[in-house]
């Protein structure tokens, strides 16, 4: 059968299924005609394939703008269709200078642009950013990253509206206290903060005020570049006369780095009635108040705690509840502190099991795994007081098994 004697709606649907494989997705980096430039190729072949062009709303059809695309060339001689602006991290590459000024010119159409992904040092951000400052009213998903970490990180446009974003991912970059891009993204799906600048200004408080409303949010994660001093989040929570009480209704992940001052805070403040994944890694502190997390802990879908799991690592303790071998990495409940030696990594997991253990009543396996570091022997590293009271708080256990693994 050639393609002379398809019908246009058979086509349409070959194309159709063509295309879902052929995208700009954060987790598929491509630079062959796989980013969303399937149909670049296809309608050169001949006339009838052309009809791609008539059906671009049905085949999500974008122009991409991308590492060596001369972006003004491509917008001048295409159709007037939705952009994608895409330079994502690559291995020893960033944007040059040519690629920087296509992307300012890209962000000139800003009625026209879908999706952003960039990844850069702070003064090309900062250059992208003085463009950004206004509203893109049809921008669905916004990936950016400062490649340049510092403990300031980068401030996003004081004036960027997105009232149709699904998905924002920063990284090491900070969002101005006035920004109005949280509050008017009700329709936001995805969440992810990583390497947030410590500023005391960006308290509990006022993230919980920025995700009100936020009632398709799904996935949350907020991991800072360094903790805020717990005892300052403490002091601008005492400052705040009233909690303000918001409820996520499809929220299912919630991931979180920092202190556990900046947790409770969240947690007191939050109701997640579908949330099925915490994962939680703390920084280096010695003591833990975990009140609102313990309060909190059964919300959390139809947990019902079986097995449970604690790593003694070479720089860090984890506390597993219900590890699956089928979800290699993911885990209902995840708590993890950042610390050595090993008599510190038992007194935290000692705080964690402590302030979890009424959920723990179910726990019938526990696993200790310790990281064994040469003919050092770990025995004598935590004395009998701290194992009796790791173990008195999951007591009803019928299984215990201690292993030893070398990284």
């Amino acid at each position: 059968m050639t393609l002379s004697t398809l019908n246009y709606d058979v086509l349409l649907k070959i194309f159709d299924w063509y295309r879902l494989y052929n995208t700009t997705d954060e987790n598929q980096i491509d630079q062959g005609w796989n980013l969303e430039r399937w149909w670049y190729r296809p309608i050169h072949v001949c006339r009838k394939c052309q009809l791609i062009l008539s059906s671009p709303t049905r085949l999500d059809l974008h122009l991409v703008c991308t590492y060596g695309i001369p972006v003004e060339t491509m917008l001048s001689h295409s159709p007037p269709l939705p952009i994608i602006i895409y330079y994502p991290e690559i291995t020893g590459r960033i944007p040059a200078a040519d690629d920087e000024e296509s992307a300012l010119f890209a962000l000139q159409h800003r009625e026209r642009v879908r999706r952003i992904h960039v990844a850069a040092p702070t003064a090309i951000l900062c250059n992208l950013f003085k463009v950004m400052d206004n509203e893109f009213p049809v921008l669905e998903n916004l990936t950016l990253h400062s490649s340049t970490e510092s403990r300031t990180g980068s401030m996003l446009p004081e004036k960027l509206e997105a009232p149709s974003l699904h998905q924002l991912t920063l990284s090491n970059i900070a969002l101005p206290i006035q920004s109005p891009l949280l509050r008017q993204a009700e329709g936001l799906i995805t969440l992810r903060l990583w390497n947030v600048p410590a500023s005391p200004e960006f308290h509990p408080a006022h993230l919980v005020a920025q995700l009100s409303g936020m009632s398709h949010l799904e996935v949350l994660m907020i991991h800072f570049f360094v903790a805020i001093p717990n005892h300052e989040v403490e002091r601008r929570l005492r400052s705040i006369a009233q909690l303000t009480q918001i409820a996520l209704p499809s929220l299912k992940i919630l991931a979180f780095r920092g202190g556990s001052a900046y947790l409770e805070g969240i947690l007191a403040r939050l109701s997640a009635p579908l949330l099925s994944t915490l994962n939680v890694e703390f920084f280096n502190q010695l003591t833990f108040h975990l009140s609102h997390l313990r309060g909190f802990v059964p919300t959390i879908g139809e947990f019902r705690f079986r097995s449970a799991e604690m790593h003694f690592d070479k720089d860090f303790v984890s506390v597993i509840v219900d590890p699956h071998p089928e979800r290699v990495g993911t885990y209902p409940l995840l708590l993890q502190v950042r610390c050595q030696p090993l008599g510190w990594q038992a007194t935290c997991a000692v705080q964690i099991c402590h302030a979890l253990e009424p959920f723990f009543a179910g726990v019938d396996s526990l696993t200790l795994g310790f990281y064994k570091d040469g003919p050092a022997s770990w025995q004598d590293e935590i004395d009998h007081a701290q194992w009796h009271g790791l173990l008195r708080t999951v007591a009803g256990v019928k299984s215990l098994q201690v292993t030893s693994f070398l990284l």
